[in-house]
């Protein structure tokens, strides 16, 4: 953290250009990660400024429509640093992602998912704090260690981030709620982004909740429930919800014109309970598929290229090893 708080200072005190980027459809936790550090290294003299890759997600909209921010879409590259925050991958960047390998920038890595070795090979610096539950933990302290002022909408930003990361704090750790209580503090008002944060019921997203319900396919792994199931669309909402409604693991996946996408959840306490981990799970079943994926060990997802009826035969077989009880 000094480290990288240092490089970053010292660039900053040059004027020099940096770019913070984070991944495609984007969420509050990257694009309020990518603001609140442009925003302080311009306070210490960088010529900064953030860009999400193709596209911000619908919760991160909100969020900054409350604030009356915005963010770049798929932003020019002309920077002589590239910082990137909340992104394991350079796939997560879609087309920028090749881009960005060649570019003469220098390239900083800051992250919170498990680490990629590709990533650490690119990267002049590279920092991941996987004990953290959200990016904006992670950039709050950078801004610290930056010695930089944390204004009251950058505070806003990051809450949001950490409630959204968080699910609402179920995922919440100790050092969660003293960061917090510093961005209460810095002057973000928590129930300010809980109406940010809640939009109208989607009917899209209803009835595709639903169809997950109804094309579910159940499998009994040593005692654990694992359930898989296909949408067109909020992958991951769906398989947060077969979660809640009982299942141990849950993966829910999409095809279209040849692309996959599965997103990955487990009950609460059954990674530390067995060998599982969804981060290794799509990190491993992207590579059969011509893809990427990473995440957390209770939450993950993959994109790739092939069948999905195919990927969940490969996921049903791998989870047959991991689900062995520790």
């Amino acid at each position: 953290m000094k480290e990288i708080a240092g490089f970053l200072a010292d660039a900053s005190r040059r004027g020099q250009r940096i770019l913070v980027l984070c991944h495609h459809n984007a969420d509050p936790d990257a694009v309020g990660s990518s603001l609140a550090l442009v925003d302080a290294l311009n306070q210490l003299g960088a010529r900064a400024r953030a860009g999400v890759s193709e596209s911000i997600g619908r919760v991160a909209r909100s969020v900054l429509d409350a604030i009356g921010l915005d963010i770049p879409i798929d932003p020019p590259l002309d920077a002589d640093i590239i910082v990137l925050v909340d992104t394991s991958s350079l796939e997560h960047l879609g087309k920028l992602g090749e881009q960005v390998k060649g570019v003469q920038a220098e390239l900083v890595v800051i992250d919170h998912h498990k680490p990629v070795e590709e990533m650490q090979r690119l990267a002049k610096l590279y920092l991941v704090l996987e004990d953290q539950t959200s990016q904006s933990e992670v950039v709050l302290q950078l801004i610290r260690e930056l010695g930089a002022e944390l204004k009251p909408e950058m505070a806003f930003l990051l809450l949001a981030g950490i409630v959204s990361d968080t699910g609402q704090f179920r995922l919440a750790k100790e050092a969660t709620f003293e960061a917090v209580h510093a961005l209460v503090e810095a002057g973000a008002n928590y129930r300010r982004v809980l109406g940010a944060l809640k939009l109208p019921e989607d009917l899209s997203r209803r009835v595709a909740l639903l169809k997950a319900a109804q094309r579910l396919e159940l499998h009994h792994i040593r005692g654990w429930i694992v359930v898989l199931s296909e949408v067109g669309s909020f992958e991951a909402d769906a398989a947060a919800m077969l979660i809640r409604i009982g299942a141990d693991v849950a993966l829910v996946g999409s095809e279209d014109k040849g692309k996959i996408r599965i997103c990955a959840r487990a009950r609460e306490g059954l990674c530390e309970e067995t060998h599982l981990n969804l981060s290794d799970l799509m990190s491993e079943l992207a590579k059969s598929f011509c893809g990427a994926g990473g995440g957390h060990a209770g939450a993950a997802s993959m994109n790739g290229e092939g069948k999905l009826a195919e990927a969940k035969k490969q996921a049903l077989q791998m989870l047959q090893r991991m689900l062995e009880p520790k």
